[in-house]
């Protein structure tokens, strides 16, 4: 046996990293494909020019970095060995054929009603995930044997909401997203987008839970993406609200999507996204909260002196904006407006007088004393206008513009005349007479 087990532990090291190599060549070819190839593997995938939006042509624009994913990708659970055979039949090359589509229609809503039957009935022994399951594979193989058809389009919503009762909420979303990207006017998109905004929200509590000392990868479990689950649901929020801007939820996403971002401390995101929701959605009800989140978010954005200074700029409009629009706020939220409105008009009076300070080292003395002059004029309730106007005293008194440095290199060149007239100041009268 000891002489055996060595050989043993080779053969199962060769078959593991054959594998591997065979899963990381796979990944790079379908990656390397072109459009045009991928779309001879998946014969159903929607094509520009017919009515219909390529997702790859969205995926690839570079205006929307976070656009839709590839709706007929693979994801690691569609391999496992429950879903393995349903995949070999939907992914391969077919012919249309729309009775047995209808057939595994029909057959997907007999299964979809018995597991509802089966959850009122309080799931006494545990089948309702498999009904539902097996429901969604009736569901998917009906959609790719009749595309550009109503029944695809119930297919796919069946599809997902099947997917997303037995907890398989990748596929649940993949199903959604392809109905709205093949169908983006149909009659499902309440109900589509209620489903995904649940799906972001459970994935966003999760990475909340998460640890950073564990992996944050997923092999086995169905209901999360394979990686970066804040990520998947930052991008499932900024679907929903571009792929249904007028819709029930639009402004729902458009404020979980910056509050996601503000969690994850990508404060510029944030504010840009608070500041969306203002300008698209006036009437929301998140409006006041958006706005001081947003100037939260600006400040938080601000990294110091030294860098750019839009940030406080546009928290400053804010606040000014904010006390003319809610006039009758409350004492607790009028003291905190007027302590941050403080903090602003400080930390711009600070990039002057910083700016001051710098002309004056170089011996700017006259670029010195109008920026000391300028926060002691423009900044009076802040406590560097004293210091400025002290500065400012000290400045006058020094020569206007620093020594000349090196002056005999300077002499060593040429000194340019003034250019003389082409035409002489007579001459130009006589022009004109």
């Amino acid at each position: 046996m000891s002489l055996l087990q060595p050989n043993q532990n080779r053969w199962s090291r060769r078959w593991t990293v054959g594998m591997v190599v065979v899963l990381v060549g796979a990944t790079v070819l379908a990656g390397c494909q072109s459009p045009a190839s991928k779309r001879k593997l998946f014969p159903n995938m929607p094509v520009m020019g017919k009515g219909r939006t390529s997702a790859l042509d969205k995926e690839a624009d570079p205006l929307d970095p976070m656009g839709p994913r590839n709706v007929n990708r693979l994801v690691f659970h569609d391999l496992s060995p429950g879903q393995i055979s349903n995949t070999m039949k939907t992914r391969g090359r077919h012919k249309i054929d729309q009775s047995a589509a209808q057939e595994a229609f029909d057959e997907g809503q007999r299964l979809y009603r018995q597991a509802l039957a089966t959850l009122e009935a309080g799931d006494p022994r545990g089948e309702a995930k498999s009904l539902f399951d097996e429901a969604a594979k009736k569901f998917q193989f009906a959609a790719s044997r009749w595309p550009d058809s109503a029944l695809e389009q119930d297919a796919l919503f069946y599809e997902g909401e099947s997917q997303f009762f037995a907890d398989r909420y990748v596929q649940a979303n993949r199903a959604f997203e392809k109905l709205i990207t093949v169908y983006s006017g149909t009659r499902y998109m309440d109900k589509v987008q209620a489903r995904r905004f649940a799906i972001a929200q459970y994935w966003l509590s999760l990475a909340r839970a998460h640890s950073t000392w564990t992996p944050n990868v997923n092999f086995f479990d169905p209901s999360r993406p394979g990686y970066s689950l804040a990520a998947e649901a930052r991008r499932l929020f900024h679907r929903i609200r571009l792929e249904d801007p007028t819709g029930k939820l639009a402004d729902d996403a458009t404020m979980a999507l910056a509050n996601a971002y503000f969690e994850a401390a990508l404060y510029q995101d944030a504010a840009d996204t608070y500041e969306d929701l203002r300008r698209t959605y006036p009437g929301s009800t998140f409006y006041y909260q958006a706005s001081m989140m947003e100037l939260k978010s600006r400040l938080n954005s601000y990294y110091g002196k030294s860098y750019d200074s839009s940030p406080l700029v546009k928290a400053d409009a804010l606040l000014k904006q904010l006390v003319v629009q809610f006039p009758n706020l409350p004492d607790q939220d009028r003291e905190v407006l007027s302590r941050e409105a403080a903090e602003v008009r400080h930390l711009l009076a600070e990039r002057d007088f910083a700016l001051g300070e710098y002309y004056e080292r170089r011996g700017e003395n006259r670029a010195a004393g109008f920026m000391f002059q300028e926060v002691a004029k423009n900044y009076g309730d802040t406590q560097l206008a004293n210091k400025a106007q002290e500065r400012l005293a000290v400045v006058r008194d020094k020569d206007p513009l620093p020594p000349e440095r090196a002056q005999w290199l300077v002499e060593l060149f040429p000194k340019s005349e003034a250019s003389k007239p082409l035409i002489a100041a007579g001459d130009k009268e006589s022009i004109f007479r």
